[in-house]
């Protein structure tokens, strides 16, 4: 049994308002990480395209695990690319991350008032919907399905 001040109303209360928090308004607010986050992907995206490794990831790297994330930057140069295909087998999420870095990066860029507006209606949108949060959980069992049950396939894809 809960205690008294954990009753499943306020839990569902609770868990409701942790879904419907702005994450990515958040993030875009702070237009030096804005500029940041655009200036790492653009770099990335760069150096994988012309056939470098760029970042390797950290995770991958410490476990022998993919990270959610792993493949990521190869899909999204694919996309970029116009190769759709190969974008959504390296990351099904691609397509997702590139309207997000385009959010942050067009955040970033506006002048104050347009952006205070841009920022406003983002925020609106993330209140409304959880989207934010619905996708980064959907990202999370995206990972584990693809880890859990397609694990070989899933390492050898992202080693290259």
């Amino acid at each position: 049994m809960l205690p008294h001040s954990i009753s499943p109303h306020n839990l569902v209360v609770s868990l409701k308002a942790q879904i419907y928090t702005p994450i990515l308004t958040s993030v875009v607010q702070n237009r030096l990480a804005g500029w940041m986050i655009a200036g790492a992907a653009g770099l990335q995206a760069g150096l994988v395209s012309l056939g470098f490794p760029g970042w390797q990831c950290p995770f991958l790297h410490v476990t022998g695990l993919p990270c959610p994330g792993c493949g990521l930057s190869r899909a999204m140069v694919k996309l970029l690319e116009g190769d759709w295909r190969t974008s959504l087998e390296l990351h099904a999420f691609a397509p997702l991350f590139v309207v997000a870095l385009l959010l942050v990066t067009w955040a970033a860029i506006l002048p104050q008032q347009q952006r205070a507006w841009f920022i406003g209606r983002l925020e609106w949108v993330e209140r409304r919907t959880g989207i934010t949060a619905i996708l980064l959980v959907g990202l999370m069992l995206y990972w584990l399905i693809r880890l859990l049950v397609f694990p070989e396939a899933f390492i050898n894809l992202v080693k290259g």
